[in-house]
């Protein structure tokens, strides 16, 4: 079970604007030269099963993090040379409260692989994470997500 967004919600809310003020690719984006987006994936277990629930988020992070990501983007070992990283939450979920801004840990993993977001601040989702939900709660918020 995995949902993901599309876009950053900063980048979303551009609307008209978009072309004249981002690039954006399927891992990365780049708003106005002064926001600088990757997407990463949140994985929440789900007990009993050896797959998880997915969530694939944006997140932004400091220019500096974002050329040091892109630059070994396509180096193999990646993951044992740098990192982890901190940024924050760029979408919202509409079935947690509050997502946008939530501090993340950003967990680079092998060349093909999306980076691992952990939640590192109380919230329900970092709760779930941390804990693993049933497969009924991965039944009910596949559920909610196919139906909104």
């Amino acid at each position: 079970m995995s949902f993901a967004a599309e876009f950053p919600d900063t980048y979303a809310k551009l609307k008209r604007e978009r072309d004249t003020r981002a690039v954006i690719g399927s891992d990365q984006c780049i708003i106005d030269q002064k926001l600088f987006f990757i997407r990463g994936c949140l994985e929440i277990p789900i007990v009993g099963s050896v797959e998880p629930f997915l969530w694939g988020l944006w997140v932004v992070l400091h220019e500096a993090v974002f050329d040091e990501i892109e630059d070994r983007w396509e180096l193999q070992g990646r993951e044992q040379t740098r990192g982890p990283y901190k940024g924050r939450l760029n979408n919202t979920l509409s079935i947690y409260p509050e997502t946008v801004n939530l501090k993340v840990r950003i967990v680079i993993q092998p060349v093909g692989t999306r980076p691992l977001l952990f939640i590192e601040e109380e919230h329900p989702l970092a709760f779930e994470q941390l804990h693993g939900i049933t497969v009924s709660r991965a039944q009910e918020l596949a559920s909610i997500l196919l139906h909104s």
